[in-house]
């Protein structure tokens, strides 16, 4: 092999190694941070899962609101994968994950049909379109298992807009079909899903040469789209949730803030301020959109009609939700969840911004302006990816330490008392979306147990003087004469939990009171305690994952004790061994009235 092709080989494994960094990234989170435990709208499901198992199930069960949506396709999805695996959650968040590894592909290839393009701007801006397609700023929706709708609703959006432009020796009339399958699928699978049909509607400009056929597909788009509204619309009902759609009206400025901090936060997430980046975004998709309409017969507009199709689709997205959810506040438009929807708008930009600088006539004479300018701006973002997705992954440990306890809460479920429900630090409350799906979840438990889809054990042993030491309560402390505590007042409890022999920690203390076999309050193990760790000789074991946190603390309301004297007992749940290890230490507590 000569030295340029050995050069030429490099370059070929640098590139290809810039598009893997964010897919290998992304698959890293999801292996550390993912758990197997149904989070918030996902307990709604069980329903439906346990009248499939008893064929009982009809269409309407699948077509049912949830909130705005219409669910029909994802709900089929989330069926199909919690019959093949018993429901295990993983499987709809790496299903997610392969969506968007398509959706990527079908839009690197779209950008590739264009011919006569500059290799080193056609490399640069899909490096950066690969870092902010599979960015943590997601995470929210990488490891929640119901966003997989987001993910389906995106990729047949993108696969509409792939099948329209594409050359290839289907018939028109087929590749419309498809097109339009795509849309109906999005459609009825989230409300956003509808915009669909309005947002390809530029890429239909130049799907066919003859004008008069042009105008039959538009007026046959048109009339699908109705009919899709229509049965979306079949029993609809307003949520009580839904949030006052005219409040646009009434606080314009909190509603134009809205919309710009949600489109500045799909790419650059909270390293700097979203709301300045929104307005960068938008004023550049509005010079864009009128750049394109100056040249409306122009080979760049050609080109740009598919990247035009799913700008706008993002656009509507922001502008729908923002008209859904500003009522709740500008805070609301920062959560990851919506930034999956959003972050086509910018993918949109870089794109029609290659394609103009590859458009100008005088490129030749501007090349090293172009590639230092492109450059600098590359490695800007490569920073703030860096940036974004260090703070992703702190919120993914977050997200991580408190659905790991959720998920031990699940498992004894039975041994829980449904004060834990409303209590501001319950295992329960995380993996339940607060106080919404509370009762659906304890509701679920019988049917999960039916399908075999969890286990939820009712026999488990209480052992009160283990031979090791599993952890400690250290305040307050435990002595002869107990801590007065009126009944509106809150007791501080803190101390340390572990499980000696065992890889996986403790994340859930449970506290009981007297001789009672059940729990009326918990605390989540996530505080930092190398001195536990230096003094068990743990540090090394646990280090490497990350999850060297052994300490947990938690205020427990006097109304929760009974009247009169008692004991406090924490415990750790050891899922091995299937048993309630007590830990050390017993303070008492002397209730009173208020």
């Amino acid at each position: 092999m000569s030295n340029r092709s050995a050069y030429f080989s490099k370059i070929k494994i640098c590139i290809l190694i810039g598009y893997l960094i964010p897919i290998a990234l992304l698959l890293w989170f999801f292996y550390s941070f993912s758990v197997n435990v149904p989070i918030g709208d996902q307990w709604t499901l069980v329903n439906l899962f346990d009248r499939v198992a008893g064929g009982n199930a009809n269409f309407g069960d699948f077509f049912a609101q949830n909130f705005e949506h219409r669910m029909l396709f994802p709900r089929i999805i989330f069926t199909i994968l919690a019959f093949f695996s018993n429901w295990n959650i993983k499987l709809e968040q790496l299903c997610s994950i392969c969506l968007a590894i398509i959706s990527f592909y079908a839009m690197y290839k779209i950008a590739d049909i264009q011919v006569n393009k500059n290799i080193f701007l056609f490399h640069i801006s899909n490096i950066a379109i690969s870092m902010l397609f599979f960015s943590l700023v997601q995470f929210n929706n990488w490891i929640w298992g119901f966003q997989l709708a987001w993910y389906l609703i995106n990729s047949c959006v993108i696969l509409a807009v792939y099948i329209l432009t594409i050359p290839n020796k289907l018939p028109n009339k087929f590749r419309l079909l498809i097109a339009a399958l795509c849309c109906f699928i999005a459609s009825l699978s989230s409300f956003h899903g509808l915009l669909s049909w309005v947002a390809i509607i530029p890429s239909l400009a130049f799907f066919e040469s003859n004008a008069k056929a042009r105008k039959i597909n538009f007026l046959l788009w048109v009339i699908l789209f109705i009919v899709c509204c229509i049965i979306y619309s079949i029993g609809y009902q307003t949520p009580a949730q839904s949030a006052d759609i005219l409040f646009f009206l009434k606080k314009p400025l909190i509603w134009a803030s809205f919309i710009l901090m949600i489109v500045g936060t799909s790419s650059v997430g909270l390293v700097i301020n979203p709301g300045i980046v929104g307005l960068f975004i938008i004023i550049n998709f509005v010079f864009l959109n009128g750049y394109w309409l100056k040249n409306y017969h122009s080979e760049f507009a050609r080109n740009a009609l598919p990247w035009l199709s799913l700008g706008w689709f993002s656009a509507l997205v922001a502008l729908v939700i923002s008209l859904g959810r500003s009522g709740y506040g500008v805070g609301n438009a920062l959560q990851s969840r919506y930034t999956t929807g959003t972050i086509l708008i910018v993918i949109a930009c870089i794109q029609m911004w290659r394609l103009l600088i590859e458009d100008q006539k005088e490129w030749p004479n501007k090349r090293v302006l172009i590639i230092s300018g492109s450059s600098f701006l590359f490695g800007a973002l490569t920073a703030i990816f860096i940036a974004y997705s260090t703070a992703a992954i702190a919120d993914g440990r977050v997200f991580w330490l408190q659905a790991t306890s959720g998920k031990t809460c699940v498992e004894i479920i039975h041994y829980l008392n449904k004060s834990v429900d409303d209590l501001p630090d319950s295992c329960l409350q995380t993996i339940a979306g607060g106080n919404l799906f509370i009762e659906q979840l304890r509701n679920s438990v019988e049917p999960l147990s039916r399908l075999r889809f969890r286990v939820f054990p009712k026999d488990l042993a209480f052992t009160t003087n283990p031979i090791k030491t599993y952890g400690a309560i250290e305040s307050p402390s435990a002595s002869n004469k107990p801590l007065t505590l009126p009944k509106n007042l809150t007791i501080k409890v803190s101390g340390w939990a572990i499980l000696p022999d065992s890889r996986e920690q403790p994340r859930v203390v449970l506290f009981s009171y007297g001789d009672r076999k059940s729990f009326f309050a918990n605390a989540v193990v996530k505080l930092p305690r190398p001195d536990v760790g230096r003094k068990l000789n743990l540090l090394g074991r646990y280090s490497k994952i990350g999850w060297d946190r052994f300490g947990w603390e938690v205020n427990i309301s006097g109304k929760l004790f009974p009247v009169g004297e008692t004991v406090i007992k924490a415990w750790v749940y050891d899922r091995d061994s299937k048993q309630f290890i007590k830990l050390d230490g017993n303070p008492k507590v002397k209730v009173i009235k208020e």
